[in-house]
C-alpha cells in the first residue's frame, strides 16, 4: 500500500472525530492556502468524506457530467445542512 493511501486512511479515520464546524474551517484553510502540495486533495478529500459521513449534503459544491464529477476548490459555509460556496465579493 502507497504512502498516499496509508495517509489517506489515517486522515479519514482521525478527521471523524471532528465536529462539523471544525471540518468546516480545517478546509477553508486548506482552500485559502498554497502551501500543501500534493497532498492539499489527500487532506481535503478526508474532510469532505468525513463530512458526508456525517451527514451534510456536499451536493452544492459538487457537479457531475458527462460521467465526470468535479468538486469546487472554494471555501464553504453551513447552511440547511449543506455546504454553500462562500461567494467572493468584488471591490467593484
Amino acid at each position: 500500500m502507497s504512502t498516499i493511501l496509508h495517509l489517506s486512511t489515517h486522515l479519514q479515520e482521525q478527521f471523524n472525530n471532528y465536529s462539523i464546524p471544525e471540518l468546516i474551517t480545517f478546509n477553508n484553510d486548506i482552500v485559502e492556502s498554497d502551501g500543501w502540495g500534493t497532498t492539499r486533495s489527500t487532506f481535503r478529500n478526508a474532510i469532505l468524506k468525513a463530512l458526508a459521513k456525517k451527514g451534510i449534503d456536499l451536493s452544492p459544491i459538487i457537479s457531475k457530467e458527462d460521467g465526470f464529477s468535479s468538486i469546487q476548490i472554494v471555501k464553504v459555509r453551513l447552511e440547511n445542512n449543506a455546504l454553500v460556496p462562500l461567494r467572493v465579493l468584488s471591490n467593484a
